[in-house]
């Protein structure tokens, strides 16, 4: 019995608390908005491509100029937000040849024709854009749907509007009589013109009827393409869309190599300098190299051509001779051996010992030459 009695205490303190509650609250709903995303801030129709999937088609949005030279497969809804430049005749007969299958194509001419640039889409259906920015009119008004009847309040630029010298459109005029929207029937499609397209960005689609606009744009049809920026984007941003992570791994190995390149490879060498150098110590070091990169051509070689050439100069008769009968001749004149002769001037290098010989014989071969001449035997005394 008590706990029963604890139990509906119980019950009728939450019913009053409850009944407490509902009575001092309740559930509202805000709005509130947000900052921009990236993707939005990048994609100024993304608000329109998430409108026309509610509506059930198939949308997407793009850059580049590639759905303009290559048009889609399939028939749906083409919106150009600017035309950018001109496209080659062939590619303009291949888009109105997808826009016969079915295709609805809407364009904006954009910066292309405010550049002074003809455009031969344009040019096709005669349609010339006028344009004068001191226009006193603030919003172009209401419009009249050219293929359905209906009235809708867009705000196209007073700025723009269309002159068309072709009797085979729908054009559709706010209440100030110039023309910004444009309609050509081609085979089971058509093409449309607006003088702009501000209209339908993220910012301003949701305003008056901007959004049924499009949806009367995209009637009856299963899938748009929304192309927010025809200009050709540069080599660095096409690569970074279709491979990001390459450029990412060009700049990690460039910041790599240039840290590397900062630091030596290999102990330091203490430079071995003196403070005074004069002439013998310059011949001593390069005598030194010229031995250490490669002693038979940087100094016997040399020496035996210096030698060979003073003799046959001095003697010409020995031009005539081979290496053995001028061997023999040098040998007659100098006291010295044949064999040494033959060593000294045209043997092959063998080991140190083998040098040293060879360049005391040379010595003697150009003292024997130069017999007046007294030479520096290198310990002070003189060779004679």
């Amino acid at each position: 019995m008590p706990i029963a009695a604890a139990l509906i205490v119980l019950i009728l303190i939450g019913g009053m608390l409850g009944s407490w509650f509902m009575n001092n609250f309740e559930y509202v709903s805000e709005q509130v908005r947000g900052n921009m995303g990236a993707e939005a801030r990048r994609n100024p129709l993304l608000a329109a491509e998430r409108y026309l999937s509610r509506l059930g088609l198939s949308a997407s949005s793009h850059m580049g100029r590639q759905l303009l030279v290559e048009p889609p497969t399939r028939p749906g809804l083409l919106l150009v937000r600017d035309l950018g430049p001109p496209l080659p005749q062939s590619r303009v007969a291949d888009l109105l040849g997808w826009v016969e299958r079915g295709g609805s194509l809407v364009v904006t001419p954009g910066n292309a024709v405010e550049e002074g640039r003809g455009h031969p889409l344009l040019e096709q259906f005669a349609v010339v854009v006028e344009s004068d920015e001191f226009f006193a009119a603030e919003e172009a008004g209401s419009i009249t749907v050219p293929w359905s009847g209906d009235s809708l309040q867009i705000d196209f630029d007073s700025d723009k509007w269309f002159s068309v010298y072709s009797e085979d459109n729908h054009s559709a005029s706010p209440d100030n009589g110039f023309s910004h929207l444009l309609r050509f029937p081609w085979g089971e499609g058509s093409v449309t013109f607006l003088s702009d397209s501000d209209f339908l960005t993220n910012d301003r689609i949701g305003e008056k009827d901007h959004a049924l606009l499009l949806a009367y744009l995209a009637d009856d049809l299963d899938h748009a393409w929304l192309l927010y920026d025809s200009q050709m984007p540069s080599l660095i941003s096409f690569i970074w869309r279709v491979a990001p992570y390459l450029l990412i791994s060009i700049a990690l190995f460039g910041i790599v190599a240039i840290r590397r390149f900062q630091y030596t490879t290999g102990p330091l060498l203490s430079p071995r300098m003196t403070k005074h150098r004069d002439l013998l110590e310059h011949l001593q070091a390069t005598a030194e190299f010229t031995w250490r990169q490669n002693p038979s051509v940087g100094l016997l070689e040399a020496t035996r051509k210096e030698v060979e050439k003073r003799w046959l100069v001095s003697h010409p008769l020995l031009q005539q001779m081979d290496q053995k009968a001028r061997c023999n001749w040098l040998a007659n004149h100098t006291g010295m051996t044949a064999d040494s002769i033959h060593r000294a001037l045209y043997s092959q290098q063998g080991d140190t010992g083998q040098l040293i010989k060879i360049t005391t014989n040379l010595q003697r071969l150009f003292t024997a030459l130069h017999p007046d001449r007294n030479e520096y035997n290198g310990s002070g005394s003189r060779v004679k």
